[in-house]
């Protein structure tokens, strides 16, 4: 058999009916898709979301399941599961995220298209912390889902440069995978590898971006609640990335959203522009006043920077 083009990975941990259940459902349409190899795995669940993924994925044997004896984290987990595939692409997939209509047909074009120099991409979303972001905070999961399949049907070829991605969703090419070493285990149970990986990333030399023909709707937060644990842990963790990465900037997403709105604003001024752009720049803009910061200084300034926008 030929090697191929994308290995899925799908990470669950706990509330199976609510999370890893709705994704498996979601990419019911590529299971007999020959290009796309799936594994989903329990990360060692203790309310019986592993007896279920095992039942669910022996109905449908275009998946294939591991279940850990132990909790190994996401970073663990994600390593675990690269392992055991062979595509030329990997697709780390968080539990809380369903796949809009067309979803894996958008990225697989993208995928082949993208250049030597492009080892990770990740898609839009209805949340994430960074430019992957679209912003529209009143639509409802079915709406996004109805945006997404809009913006599958009508692509627009572009990818934004990004100085990091969000893993809930992330293609990243296997030689880098494997370069890299895949995430640090020393993040334990979550918060700021995929963050980590991204410098490490750049560092190696590779670029990555964002894609704007791939949307995945993204609950956000399903597997860590804000406990004083999950508290405790994302403090001891962004001290463990400042301490490998002194530059690493933390940026608020309304800089990441910035930027992607001045790619676009280029694009509008050098006349290349089309509707299928003007759907995507508009489910952006909003955000511009949205994230505005709260002191009333910081505000003034910002509003300055954004005025080119409104235009």
């Amino acid at each position: 058999m030929s090697r191929p083009l994308l290995s899925v990975v799908l990470l669950g941990y706990q509330k199976f009916e609510q999370t890893s259940g709705l994704c498996l459902e979601s990419l019911r349409p590529w299971m007999g898709d020959a290009e796309v190899e799936m594994l989903a795995i329990d990360n060692a669940s203790a309310d019986g979301s592993g007896e279920r993924m095992r039942a669910w994925c022996s109905e449908h044997p275009g998946v294939a399941f591991m279940q850990s004896e132990h909790n190994r984290g996401f970073a663990g987990g994600m390593n675990w599961g690269a392992d055991q595939v062979q595509g030329e692409w990997l697709l780390l997939v968080n539990s809380d995220t369903e796949f809009a209509p067309q979803a894996i047909d958008a990225l697989k074009v993208v995928l082949r298209q993208a250049s030597d120099s492009l080892a990770m991409i990740g898609p839009v979303t209805n949340a994430a912390g960074n430019g992957q972001r679209l912003w529209k905070p009143e639509a409802s999961k079915a709406e996004w889902l109805r945006i997404g399949a809009h913006l599958h049907a009508n692509p627009s070829g572009l990818l934004m440069p990004a100085y990091r991605c969000d893993f809930f969703c992330i293609a990243i090419r296997a030689t880098a995978w494997r370069q890299l070493g895949g995430l640090d285990l020393a993040f334990g149970l979550g918060y700021y590898e995929d963050f980590d990986f991204s410098l490490r990333l750049r560092e190696a030399g590779w670029e990555q971006a964002i894609s704007e023909d791939v949307f995945v709707y993204h609950q956000g937060s399903a597997s860590f609640q804000a406990t004083p644990q999950a508290r405790a842990l994302m403090k001891q963790n962004k001290k463990l990335l400042q301490a490998k990465h002194p530059d690493a900037r933390f940026e608020h997403t309304r800089l990441g959203n910035l930027a992607v709105m001045r790619e676009y604003q280029s694009l509008k001024s050098s006349g290349h522009w089309s509707p299928a752009l003007e759907v995507r720049r508009s489910l952006r803009v909003g955000a511009l006043e949205g994230d505005a910061p709260r002191r009333w200084w910081k505000r003034w300034v910002w509003r300055r920077n954004i005025a080119q926008f409104w235009s």
